[in-house]
């Protein structure tokens, strides 16, 4: 009987577009113990799904950046498939709340879910800020935010103002850039899906065998056709095992093992599993130039995109005919 009242709430909730409302019933109290300090926090836990970890970093990076132009505190919550702190720390802003920091009170808490791209007036229209703001955002706003706060930041000083590597991490990258020959390199990036039957991500169905195969090649002679080409190591990274296992070998290649997966997706997988994508992706951030190739079937990722932000490095896309 309660399991029924309580999915029917919240069928009445989702129906008036009042699941902001609803979350803070929800997980909140009715508690006189207030917290007297308003704040964004950016959270990404098992509330809601928040798609990949690109557009998480997105998110975090954007709320940063708000709380920044309006000269107000921010934190971090991020413990869901597992916790941030196991990979990335603070850097010289402290994202991390304190004990106590962050009310439990129905009064003193608001959520802004931006979800499908709302407007960043949804946001905005909070300042001056009265309440505790905890923002499930997915998207980049910076330029937005830019142009409203007459501001010039920059994704990656956002983003090294927030993180540094931990030390399993940074352990890890050095472990690579000493097999990579601690020499410069350029990386290539090719996003699969589930296209070849190995990466589990949302619905997305694996091709046909023959299509897989065709696939399969046109991809790998791109990536020899830029080896051969180049005179300095390639980095390869891919969400695609068969596709890493093709390309492993070929000469000038250099891979990092271990299987990726999409976090959005694999909730119970070990530490070791998670870390490989942070280790992919501030690889590729080492990288002199960072290519991604894709076929018009394959999905135009924005990971390596992102990658390059953190040292402004070079970023381009090659559409494989």
């Amino acid at each position: 009987m309660c399991n029924n009242i309580k999915k029917a709430i919240v069928r009445f909730f989702n129906a008036y577009g009042l699941k902001e409302y609803y979350m803070v019933l929800k997980h909140y109290r009715f508690s006189a113990n207030r917290v007297e300090k308003p704040m964004l926090i950016s959270v990404v836990d098992s509330r809601r799904k928040t798609k990949g970890l690109t557009d998480r970093f997105k998110g975090i990076v954007s709320v940063y950046a708000l709380a920044k132009a309006n000269d107000v505190p921010f934190r971090c919550i991020f413990n869901y498939p597992m916790e941030l702190m196991h990979f990335l720390m603070p850097n010289t802003y402290n994202w991390v709340a304190e004990s106590g920091e962050l009310s439990e009170s129905v009064w003193d808490v608001r959520f802004r879910i931006m979800s499908k791209q709302p407007p960043l007036r949804r946001l905005t229209n909070l300042f001056p800020l009265k309440k505790q703001v905890f923002v499930y955002a997915k998207v980049d706003y910076l330029d937005k935010i830019n142009k409203k706060y007459n501001r010039q930041y920059e994704w990656g000083q956002l983003f090294n103002e927030l993180f540094k590597p931990t030390k399993l991490l940074d352990d890890r990258l050095q472990e690579h850039l000493n097999n990579i020959g601690n020499s410069a390199f350029i990386a290539c990036v090719f996003r699969f899906q589930n296209l070849l039957g190995d990466f589990k991500e949302y619905r997305f169905k694996p091709l046909p065998e023959v299509d897989q195969r065709e696939l399969l090649t046109k991809n790998i002679n791109a990536l020899k056709q830029i080896s051969e080409q180049s005179k300095v190591p390639v980095l390869v990274t891919s969400d695609s095992t068969t596709f890493i296992a093709a390309a492993k070998d070929l000469e000038n290649i250099y891979t990092i093992p271990g299987k990726v997966v999409h976090i959005d997706n694999v909730v119970d997988a070990g530490s070791e599993v998670y870390l490989k994508s942070f280790v992919d992706f501030f690889m590729l951030s080492r990288a002199q130039k960072i290519y991604s190739l894709g076929t018009g079937v394959m999905y135009k990722t924005d990971f390596p995109k992102y990658a390059a932000k953190i040292h402004n490095i070079p970023f381009e896309r090659i559409l494989i005919e």
